[in-house]
């Protein structure tokens, strides 16, 4: 696999701008295009007020809206032509979590922020991040919700359980694998006997030029993602790679416990596939 088209998820709110700039590096990384698509919200009307909302207020209301949208657009061509790349601007009216996952089948990397706890997400989901990686079926790169990520892909680690996801996580990744300094295959509470575990994917992985060792750990007393996050900490990680585990609907969203974890408290960017 390679990464030629990057989609990024369009806005115009306080994280928009770093979003983008990191589509952006990436796509200089591996000579991507990237398309940032901007989902315009549907105007809500709570039912049994229609009859009296004055005429115009939902025309005055759309008309700010593609206001709105048209500023993010002058801002977002702004920036990428000062990181000196073109960039290809995409509207679109309805919910977007189901804008991103249609315009995500056409690309090979969807960037996306992960939720801000300040934010009020939608009823009954927790991320726009896991919606999309478990009904794209395109990985996702989710940018955490504060700081910033110059570098991104020096120091690799893959959160390998032997599972369909996970293979399927760490073959997503293998442009990033490739191009990295360091890639650390790691496991938490392995139940592998003598074996050493993530040794025959590290070998795998070694046969595609990728520089790699793999490590685990033992952790009875603490959760599955708090112990990858710590091993993030330790080895100096700059990207996690992982499954996304779960099943997603528009209304209804359920994941594994390491996954839920990763995303809400994720300290580097994250690649996740499904």
């Amino acid at each position: 696999m390679s990464i030629k088209t990057i989609l990024v998820q369009g806005g115009s709110d306080a994280r928009a701008e770093a979003r983008l700039n990191v589509a952006l590096s990436l796509a200089a990384k591996f000579d991507a295009h990237v398309t940032s698509l901007y989902v315009i919200p549907t105007p809500i009307i709570p039912t049994g007020y229609v009859d009296f909302i004055p005429a115009g207020v939902i025309e005055q209301e759309m008309a700010r809206l593609k206001d709105r949208a048209a500023q993010a657009k002058v801002a977002a061509l702004k920036v990428a032509d000062k990181a000196g790349r073109n960039l290809e601007w995409r509207e679109a009216d309805g919910p977007e979590i189901s804008n991103l996952i249609e315009q995500g089948h056409y690309c090979d990397l969807i960037v996306v922020d992960q939720k801000d706890p300040m934010d009020e997400g939608l009823p009954g989901t927790m991320v726009l991040a896991a919606h999309v990686a478990l009904s794209a079926g395109r990985p996702v790169f989710c940018v955490p919700y504060v700081g910033n990520y110059p570098t991104i892909g020096k120091r690799v680690m893959i959160a390998w359980n032997g599972t369909r996801e996970a293979t399927r996580a760490a073959h997503d990744a293998m442009p990033f694998l490739k191009k990295a300094e360091q890639v650390i295959v790691f496991s938490v509470n392995p139940d592998s006997g003598s074996h050493h575990p993530g040794a025959d994917m590290a070998t795998h992985l070694a046969r595609h030029g990728v520089k790699v060792e793999a490590k685990h750990t033992v952790a009875r007393d603490i959760g599955v993602g708090d112990a990858l996050l710590g091993a993030v900490s330790d080895f100096g990680i700059d990207l996690m790679v992982m499954g996304a585990y779960g099943h997603s609907r528009l209304r209804e969203l359920a994941f594994g416990g390491a996954t839920r974890s990763i995303l809400e408290t994720m300290t580097v960017p994250v690649i996740l596939s499904h």
